[in-house]
């Protein structure tokens, strides 16, 4: 079903007229969500300014919404412009996650959100700082964080992080993109930065919008180029806007509506498309060997992290093998972007990470309790394309990349305790990994005790070595594994952790195996586990609708 969006132009501190605006409309158009552009405040008043300056800074008006005394008639978001946010509403976000007051909703320095209506927004706030790498906690801890995040200013890392995101149906960016002109007809395109450029041609979103100050810019929608092992199904088309500033002296157009269905995947390219204009050096799509094109013995599921049981492309002198370079995000099965990804399977999508249900899962209704008649056995996978959650460059979004992942893992033990089960949670971690995961199992109350001495026992058997209650070397390559019956607040995330050696044949079922021995299962490799197409669909259902209490993406 369609979802109709209301774009606002800058407000710049009239908010007030501009919501009373929005409410009429929407007593008429019935918007499921609006976005503001720019700067809903305007900026902060300098001591030496004149009474007059402060028209449209009111700080009544600022408290006032803060109280909930200014009608938001529906879900707004809001993100970065070229100002800081008034002193009061930073302080009102650092104890609401978000929210400055009903449906006003601050989408931060760098976000990717997914509504109620399956619409994924991608955002990223105020100008571009080339000095910027992140911002430094330090003593200050969290408050140096917020304060930072309230900034306006992003770096190339911020954008970068933003990738991952892959699938984008709304870009908002406070910067426009360069040479968005390139190939356009229309005049009025205002200068933007490679960096966001680079953004938009990496995610590809349906809709790109930036705040144009005195200028409205609709430019011709645009074709992006089509990546490795799409079809002519998988077209991608971007309409790149600009829209004026509410109340600008030129008049130009400061709201702008429109309908999108996120689950419409058939796209008609328009008679006035032009291709895309952003002429980038580095754009995404190598040409790779079919066997990695197409998944080979597909490295998502199992064969893809190296050892004995990795990509065989053949073998050289002395029988060595020979392989080849990892797969990237377009060829990646872990990636949103990969265009046979099965997205049936997708069950939950964060910030930064998301949830589908095992492709091959172990666990089924005959070995779970009655509470839990359907399989449960999930993935934790990372937005970012990342051998291992420690080479994600950027240090904040490695940092909250680790926290979502964190958060879902407790939210999934919090789910199978509520039926009678704990939660085996377990990754590898090695530097030949395509895309990082974490793999959580359930496993009845009354078997759970057993679990930590047969991953012992069987560590031994393979000759991996000891178990340690440890945080894990950085800069090594581990297993980790976490058993949970319910989340304790005092080191529950240091796990039990074995160390791998590069050179070590680790077998890539390792913590199957294990955990089909503690519950009696007798079939342990995903591919012998898989279920019919109509029984994924089932199951992944069945999860996403149990899940639902305890997802917080919700």
């Amino acid at each position: 079903m369609a979802a109709k969006v209301l774009v606002i132009g800058a407000t710049n501190g009239r908010f007030v007229e501009a919501f009373a605006k929005v409410t009429l409309l929407h007593k008429k158009n019935k918007f499921s969500l609006a976005l503001l552009l720019g700067d809903l405040f305007s900026a902060p008043i300098l001591p030496s300014a004149s009474p007059s300056a402060a028209r449209h800074n009111d700080e009544e008006d600022i408290q006032r919404l803060l109280r909930g005394e200014i009608t938001v008639p529906l879900p707004i978001y809001f993100g970065l412009g070229r100002h800081s946010l008034p002193q009061g509403v930073r302080e009102r976000l650092a104890s609401s996650a978000g929210e400055v007051c009903e449906n006003l909703f601050f989408l931060g320095k760098k976000t990717v959100l997914n509504t109620s209506d399956g619409i994924r927004i991608v955002a990223l706030g105020g100008q571009l700082d080339a000095g910027l790498v992140t911002a430094k906690t330090g003593d200050g801890g969290e408050a140096v964080k917020e304060e930072a995040e309230g900034l306006p200013f992003h770096s190339a890392q911020d954008a970068k992080a933003l990738k991952g995101a892959n699938i984008t149906d709304l870009l908002v960016t406070f910067e426009w993109p360069e040479d968005a002109q390139n190939g356009s007809k229309i005049p009025g395109a205002l200068p933007g930065t490679r960096t966001i450029a680079e953004l938009a041609t990496a995610l590809r979103p349906r809709y790109h919008f930036a705040p144009g100050g005195e200028t409205f810019w609709e430019r011709e929608p645009y074709r992006n180029p089509m990546r490795e092992n799409e079809g002519q199904g998988d077209k991608k088309v971007t309409r790149f806007l600009g829209v004026a500033d509410w109340g600008n002296a030129a008049k130009a157009k400061s709201l702008y509506a429109f309908s999108i269905n996120p689950k419409d995947t058939v796209v008609s390219v328009p008679p006035n498309a032009t291709g895309c204009p952003y002429k980038l050096n580095n754009q995404r799509g190598q040409k790779r060997g079919h066997a990695e094109a197409t998944g080979g013995d597909s490295f998502f599921w199992g064969n893809h992290t190296g050892g004995d049981q990795g990509d065989r492309r053949g073998r050289g002198k002395g029988g060595r093998k020979q392989q080849g370079p990892p797969p990237g995000p377009e060829n990646c099965f872990f990636c949103l972007s990969y265009s046979q990804l099965e997205k049936h399977l997708i069950v939950s999508i964060g910030n930064d990470t998301y949830l589908t249900t095992a492709k091959g899962p172990l666990t089924n209704p005959s070995c779970n309790p009655p509470t839990l008649p359907f399989s449960s056995h999930i993935l934790i996978i990372p937005l970012t394309h990342t051998a291992t959650l420690e080479t994600i460059d950027d240090p904040a979004s490695r940092a909250s990349t680790l926290t979502e992942m964190h958060q879902y893992r407790h939210a999934l033990v919090t789910m199978l305790k509520s039926r009678g089960c704990g939660a085996v949670t377990f990754e590898i971690a090695r530097g030949r990994n395509v895309h990082h995961h974490w793999q959580v199992v359930p496993v009845p109350l009354g078997k759970l005790q057993a679990v930590e001495e047969a991953f012992r026992a069987e560590a031994k058997a393979d000759t991996l070595g000891e178990f340690q209650r440890i945080k894990p070397n950085e800069e090594g390559d581990y297993f980790r594994v976490w058993i949970d019956e319910e989340i304790k607040e005092e080191s529950d995330e240091e796990g039990l952790v074995v160390g791998l050696r590069g050179d070590q044949y680790f077998d890539l079922q390792f913590g199957r195996r294990v955990l089909a021995k503690v519950l009696g299962l007798k079939t342990v490799h995903w591919k012998d586990c898989v279920l019919p197409f109509d029984e994924e669909v089932k199951d992944a259902t069945a999860f996403k609708e149990a899940f639902k209490p305890f997802d917080f993406s919700l």
